[in-house]
């Protein structure tokens, strides 16, 4: 027997079963975080859809070569498909069977995505300038509009790189921790 009656009660206690605790959680519309990340997924790949199906006559993707236009349709299916990797990133369940095993593949996982967001983003805005810049005549303005908007691409993406790394970092702090 115990004094402390706090520690009485929870040694005391039954934890619901895990079949209800997903029901629960289906019930309430998901977790909220997980909400989040869907309804951003659908936002961003609904405009991406919705740029695709415009493009060709919007922005003269018929004038175009064909090969700048696989380009474009890659460059947009990239960064959805990232967006998508992502979505089933952070809905993927720790299958390691104690909490040290599954921070350090998560921290894996999340080293190996967060070259991929980057990477895609650069190859997907990459292959967007291209299509856009191919067939423009150029002038002095012209070249700074473009390196005004690589100079703003670049720092986007560093900021992403640097938010992707706090995030991995606060996991291998909370790792450490845990290891003494």
């Amino acid at each position: 027997m115990t004094n402390d009656p706090l520690k009485a009660v929870w040694q005391q206690a039954t934890l619901p079963a895990h079949n209800d605790l997903q029901a629960l959680v289906r019930t309430r519309g998901g977790h909220p975080v997980m909400s989040r990340i869907r309804r951003q997924l659908l936002l961003e790949g609904g405009s991406y859809a919705l740029f695709l199906l415009v493009y060709y006559d919007f922005f003269d993707g018929h004038t175009k070569p064909l090969y700048l236009n696989i380009i474009l349709v890659l460059s947009v299916a990239c960064m959805l498909v990232q967006h998508v990797n992502g979505y089933l990133l952070a809905a993927g369940r720790l299958k390691e069977p104690d909490i040290l095993q599954s921070l350090r593949q998560k921290t894996r996982q999340l080293k190996q995505y967060a070259w991929l967001s980057v990477g895609s983003r650069i190859l997907g805005w990459g292959g967007i300038l291209i299509f856009f810049c191919t067939g423009i005549t150029w002038t002095t303005p012209k070249y700074w509009l473009l390196a005004g908007a690589t100079v703003i691409m670049a720092v986007q993406m560093g900021l992403l790189w640097q938010l992707w790394q706090r995030r991995i970092n606060r996991i291998n702090e909370t790792l450490s921790a845990f290891t003494g």
